[in-house]
């Protein structure tokens, strides 16, 4: 399976240079996300969610899910990306939400993004609107589900 480009550039901005590029995002993603000390399934089905909805090839897919975050430095395995451009903001926003994909945003968590955000030049207040957007995002997919539930 090829990346789904289409989805990609919407997403992203850009496609990603290598696949070493993708594989470096989404182990960054699993280091943040662990970084309370577990990588329950919850997260974990979400990782594996985001990799197959960009059309992310079968072997990153299983690089990244063997990826082992102990001991890891996010400083080594980030993407090079532009300092506060729309791949860093997304990579910032990507890591809220496998964070939260358990259902709780650990201080641990919310610490490793906050550092992430540094590394890759997204500022304090930057930081801060898109952990409020995925929360407001998520407010409103389960208002959405209580008001209108799926007839089963």
């Amino acid at each position: 399976m090829a990346l789904n480009e289409e989805r990609v550039r919407e997403r992203y901005g850009r496609l990603p240079g290598a696949d070493q590029d993708v594989a470096s995002y989404f182990k960054a993603l699993k280091l943040i996300a662990s970084a309370d000390g577990s990588f329950p399934e919850a997260e974990q089905r979400a990782l594996s969610k985001g990799m197959e909805r960009l059309g992310v090839p079968a072997d990153v897919r299983k690089d990244v899910e063997a990826f082992d975050p102990n001991g890891a430095a996010l400083d080594e395995i980030l993407p090079k990306m532009k300092g506060g451009g729309l791949r860093a903001r997304m990579l910032v926003r990507d890591a809220v939400e496998l964070a939260r994909a358990d259902g709780t945003y650990a201080a641990k968590e919310k610490s490793a993004v906050a550092t992430a955000a540094k590394l890759v030049g997204v500022d304090g207040s930057t930081l801060r609107s898109i952990e409020s957007l995925v929360e407001l995002e998520h407010a409103v997919k389960h208002l959405r589900k209580a008001l209108f539930p799926k007839k089963k």
